[in-house]
């Protein structure tokens, strides 16, 4: 395996984290259930061994791509993470109503758990989705997106398994540039794509997020991006 790099400055890549004053039925959620689905040492330990597969969503939002891959794959663990509290509440609510036990949410940033989940092994992650990242799309905020050469080196491939995917998803024309050169910058990550429709066509198994839904109705295209660790 390549040498890791330097860890690299965290910049804060994402917005607001809590649009108003929550409710009081809000609150009694978030009180309530956020301990028991919350990525925790006591809740990790209990349960990852049960599973066949282990996933992440960085950047869950209101979770429900994470939720229907859940109830799809109960099997499977996924882990989300999401800094946005009221993206976290509405996961909750979901599973408040269906009491899916192979879900947990970290209500943070992905990076502060990064020590935490190399602590657990090494390339054991099947696969890891970044759907519809915030794009940052003025050139003077460009640092804060998300993905980049060395977020992939250094966040990344220490994490996903080498039969697993990397799969990252936008509509947003100028991150699609962004993030396919990000990957072929990489050191470690080769992007799976031979023909058009590898990217244009999304998977069977596939459950269109909020943004998705609304960059259709704004007749803005979408692209599927796959890509594998190699090193």
């Amino acid at each position: 395996m390549l040498p890791i790099n330097d860890c690299p400055k965290i910049i804060r890549s994402f917005g607001r984290i809590k649009s108003r004053k929550l409710s009081p039925s809000k609150n009694n959620i978030l009180n309530n259930l956020y301990l028991k689905y919350q990525l925790s040492e006591e809740n990790f330990a209990k349960i990852y061994l049960n599973y066949s597969k282990i996933n992440l969503e960085i950047g869950c939002g209101d979770g429900d791509f994470m939720y229907n891959m859940a109830q799809q794959n109960q099997d499977q663990l996924f882990i989300g993470f999401e800094p946005y509290i009221n993206g976290v509440i509405n996961l909750l609510s979901k599973l408040k109503k269906a009491n899916l036990k192979n879900i947990l949410i970290y209500n943070g940033d992905f990076r502060q758990k990064f020590d935490y989940l190399c602590n657990k092994g090494s390339n054991y992650i099947d696969k890891i989705y970044i759907l519809f990242p915030d794009p940052w799309p003025k050139s003077k905020h460009f640092k804060r997106r998300l993905i980049s050469p060395n977020f992939l080196d250094y966040y990344i491939s220490p994490l996903l398994s080498y039969d697993g995917d990397l799969i990252i998803s936008t509509d947003h024309d100028s991150l699609k540039l962004w993030v396919l050169w990000s990957i072929q910058s990489s050191k470690r990550f080769i992007w799976q794509a031979n023909y058009p429709s590898n990217w244009q066509i999304f998977p069977d198994y596939w459950h269109d997020t909020k943004y998705q839904l609304k960059a259709k109705i704004e007749q803005r295209s979408s692209i599927f991006i796959s890509a594998k660790n190699v090193t």
